[in-house]
């Protein structure tokens, strides 16, 4: 199915990584039923995975990862999700974490961590439910400590925490994010769900657990100066924009391929398919369903332009060494929040078309209907918070977005940008 969009240009490597996940594609939608009924994903899944390199997407070349750009990230994400949604998120989400942080702690802390000899795996909350967590000589002390939604946790070795919770992100909205192993850490099972079931997004607890300065990384800078950034080499060069690249590539990259895998597979049912109650012995030849497909599938050729167009603004600037305008930012932010609102429309057009039988567990449709829902619902892809981010921008009122809000330091002053004009 063509994308519209412009050509997605991957090296040979990552090519090969792509390919790596459209071959595990089958085996992942063979798997799909008993994924959800077990409500966590095959070990022996975990192992394919791994093997054909999908957990390293991100990880610095240095510690036997990849590296791969965020386009491929996406590409590469999207299609592991057409096999499966909750394959994909946990593949998204521990890519995106080892790589935030490998950018965040200091450099003999992350070589500590990633030159074990097991496969390092992060799973992350960026905001406790309840932290209570004081500073002792050095480190911090967590007296007790609750995340919700622990995505990956029950394959994780490692752990990247927000030790503030809502009421303190509301006076600073600068994260305070620790490491900790997961054997300091209780997974309670409470991961029971409609949607995404195998991605055990359980809650974490701790008690009482000592976490020393060095694997704390406070979110805590100052303006970055341009004549820096383009100075800037390599991976560095993408360092200032962690939370952004995490909001980009975090939830979109599964929610696009869910909205793939659904047209795919209404396209390819709708030839022998029926319709029930009428004489229409193909869905395909029938007019309106021929304009339901046609309506998905522009959506979700569209939500890929919008992503596509999200990853070129954030380059752009990367590559030219400046701060991102506010304006642009935020359009970065909205179009990923847009793109996912396109692509859950699309798939509830095709549930709609695809009769009683689609409300079966078992079917393929409902599964991706589910999926897709509970992953358009996450606070990096909720379109309603995204547009609202927008529109306030645009009426000239302040982001009301934390990560905006909390990026204040790499947005380049809006009036100094007037000014520098004239």
């Amino acid at each position: 199915m063509s994308t519209l969009s412009k050509v997605v240009q991957l090296t040979a490597e990552e090519q090969k990584l792509l390919q790596n996940a459209t071959e595990l594609v089958p085996l992942l939608m063979e798997y799909g039923t008993k994924i959800d009924k077990d409500m966590h994903i095959p070990e022996g899944i975990i192992e394919k995975v791994s093997s054909a390199g999908l957990f390293k997407l991100r990880t610095p070349k240095k510690y036997g990862g990849y590296e791969v750009s965020i386009q491929a990230m996406i590409e590469i994400v999207s299609e592991v999700a057409r096999g499966n949604g909750s394959v994909g998120w946990v593949v998204q989400n521990i890519n995106g974490n080892n790589y935030s942080s490998s950018q965040l702690l200091p450099s003999e802390v992350v070589d500590k961590i990633f030159k074990q000899e097991k496969e390092v795996k992060f799973c992350s909350v960026l905001q406790a439910i309840k932290a209570v967590v004081k500073k002792v000589d050095g480190g911090y002390l967590v007296e007790y400590g609750r995340w919700a939604f622990g995505s990956g946790s029950k394959h994780a070795t490692h752990a990247l925490l927000n030790l503030k919770d809502a009421s303190a992100m509301q006076q600073d909205p600068k994260m305070k994010l620790a490491v900790v192993p997961m054997d300091e850490i209780k997974i309670v099972d409470d991961w029971h769900t409609m949607s995404l079931k195998g991605s055990a997004s359980n809650s974490l607890e701790m008690n009482y657990v000592f976490i020393p300065n060095e694997y704390v990384a406070d979110e805590n800078f100052e303006e970055v100066d341009e004549t820096r950034l383009q100075h800037l080499q390599g991976e560095d060069r993408y360092k200032h924009y962690l939370f952004l690249i995490t909001s980009i590539t975090t939830g979109i990259s599964t929610i696009l391929g869910l909205a793939r895998g659904a047209v795919e597979h209404f396209i390819e049912r709708a030839p022998n398919k029926g319709i029930a109650m009428t004489i229409h012995r193909s869905q395909a030849e029938v007019g309106h369903i021929q304009y339901k497909v046609g309506l998905a599938a522009m959506k979700v050729e569209s939500a890929h332009l919008h992503i596509n167009r999200s990853i070129d603004i954030l380059e752009d600037y990367v590559q030219r060494g400046e701060l991102l305008s506010q304006e642009d930012f935020v359009q970065i932010q909205t179009d990923i929040g847009y793109a996912a609102m396109l692509c859950s429309e699309a798939v509830e057009m095709l549930m709609v078309e695809s009769g009683g039988s689609a409300i079966l567990d078992s079917n393929r449709l409902s599964q991706i209907f589910r999926d897709i829902r509970g992953g358009a619902n996450h606070a990096f892809t909720t379109a309603s918070t995204c547009l609202e981010l927008y529109g306030r921008v645009l009426l000239g009122l302040p982001p009301q977005h934390i990560v905006t809000i909390s990026s204040a330091h790499l947005v380049r002053n809006q009036s100094v940008q007037q000014e520098q004009a004239y």
